[in-house]
């Protein structure tokens, strides 16, 4: 498939430019004990599947390994909301008061200072 080119000729689907591989500063950033966040932000990298590759690729490079603090974390526990202000929770495998969750179960939401608190 051929790619678009954009106003200024070069090609590309989107304006912006992709983050390059850059062991050398990669490599700094690891080691002065950045998080994934902040690695991203940092080398203009807007998907975390991005900054895997790149640790990946460092990895084998290097045959060292490297920890990047926020990389791997599951997402499922620890749950975002959405556009619309929909807050999905993942509750399979959660017990309430020794019970598991099933399908139709209601809750009651809460909202107590900084914290959301689901009752039964």
């Amino acid at each position: 498939m051929a790619k678009k080119k954009n106003q200024d000729g070069s090609e590309g689907s989107s304006g912006i430019p992709e983050s390059r591989y850059n062991a050398r500063v990669l490599r700094e950033l690891i080691n002065a004990g950045d998080s994934a966040t902040e690695i991203m932000e940092k080398l203009n990298i807007r998907h975390k599947q991005t900054l895997r590759q790149h640790v990946l690729k460092l990895i084998s490079d290097d045959k060292q390994y490297y920890e990047v603090r926020g990389l791997y974390m599951k997402s499922s526990s620890r749950p975002k909301v959405k556009k619309n202000g929909v807050l999905c929770i993942n509750l399979s495998g959660v017990k309430f008061d020794g019970r598991d969750v099933v399908e139709g179960d209601e809750f009651v939401v809460n909202i107590e200072s900084d914290h959301i608190v689901l009752r039964m």
